[in-house]
């Protein structure tokens, strides 16, 4: 018989077995409080196979424009090309975020699955573990994979443009990379409960976080995020400023998109994570605890999904280099617009839920 407290709300459930690939669901506030892990083979097999193809993805073109010369351009061309031309920071977030963080994470489920058969101390695989989970929120493989496709709209209004093989290449990683997510549970390969500790600090640092993110907020959305120079002209586009364009050029669903993603998501995450910190302190909203922690759950997980304007800026950045006739930059507000995303993000992470329901 497991006990295992749910991590949303610190209710008791009792498994009797764990049924691979089945979710354990709470009663109290319905979050997923296990999931059972796929045979060790099946992930081995498709991680290695996601391995494999992860390589093929960083090498192989995804797009080709064509302007005045022709210009093909991979993963690791792009960082390359940004890296050169002095958009440093944009070379980094690409190449930790699409790079770095997935193949570290594959490198450590095959860490957890071999040291468990090799007898590897088990404080060390714990350790993996828990570097895993940490890593796990913060790969945006799918968020990369959205920027390409909303990157093409404005790749086809200044050149002509082809898709190739790497596009779809991506595509397909994704597609594996989340299926290895959805079906690995590390602590079932290990034989032991997932416990997460109360941290009281929790509301301490997500205030602090929420601070930090509120101070980016203005720079983020004043500097220009993706200036363009069209025949000798320059156009500041600011976050908001490219929405306006888009929607005048009747770009609507890509325009929502974008509005969604780089106005909203942050400036819901932090409204609700101070709604949370009331709730918590003074007990307000107890009657929307169960509400509240679904819309958390949600939150947190679209919190990610802010990255998308970045990711387009600096896709569009590598791709669109014609001197003085048709130019893309990586604009000043890539840097606070990144850290807004990722304070708000610590801001969510770092809030205890369960102290919401602590609170009578």
């Amino acid at each position: 018989m497991h006990q295992i407290p749910c991590k949303y709300c610190n209710t008791k459930l009792r498994v009797r077995k764990f049924t691979s690939g089945f979710e354990y669901t709470c009663p109290n506030c319905r979050g997923v409080v296990y999931r059972g892990s796929a045979s060790s083979t099946s992930i081995i097999i498709m991680s290695l196979s996601t391995l494999v193809i992860f390589f093929w993805m960083i090498t192989s073109d995804v797009l080709t424009v064509t302007l005045i010369s022709t210009k093909s351009r991979s993963i690791l061309d792009s960082i390359e090309i940004l890296y050169y031309d002095d958009y440093k920071v944009s070379a980094a977030i690409l190449f930790i975020t699409v790079i770095f963080i997935p193949i570290f994470m594959i490198s450590l489920i095959n860490l957890i699955i071999f040291g468990k058969k090799l007898h590897i101390p088990l404080h060390i695989l714990k350790k993996a573990v828990s570097l895993y989970k940490e890593l796990k929120d913060w790969n945006m493989a799918e968020v990369y994979m959205v920027g390409i496709v909303i990157s093409m709209v404005k790749l086809e209004e200044l050149t002509t443009m082809h898709i190739n093989l790497g596009f779809w290449v991506v595509c397909i990683y994704v597609v594996m990379f989340y299926l290895i997510l959805m079906w690995f549970n590390p602590y079932d390969i290990l034989e032991t409960v997932e416990i997460n500790k109360q941290d009281e600090n929790a509301m301490f640092k997500s205030i602090i976080y929420l601070v930090l993110a509120l101070i980016f907020v203005i720079p983020a959305n004043v500097l220009p995020i993706m200036p363009t120079y069209q025949f000798g002209v320059e156009y500041n586009n600011t976050i908001w400023g490219g929405i306006v364009i888009l929607w005048e050029e009747k770009d609507y669903f890509i325009a929502s998109i974008i509005f969604f993603t780089s106005i909203c998501i942050p400036l819901l995450k932090i409204s609700s994570v101070f709604i949370m910190i009331f709730m918590a302190k003074y007990g307000f909203l107890q009657n929307y605890k169960k509400a509240m922690t679904i819309y958390y759950r949600v939150n947190d997980g679209w919190g990610k999904y802010s990255m998308l304007d970045v990711f387009v800026v600096v896709i569009a950045a590598s791709f669109v280099q014609f001197d003085q006739l048709v130019r893309i930059e990586s604009g000043t507000a890539i840097m606070p617009f990144t850290l807004v995303v990722f304070f708000t993000m610590m801001a969510s992470k770092s809030f205890d839920i369960r102290l919401i329901w602590e609170k009578n």
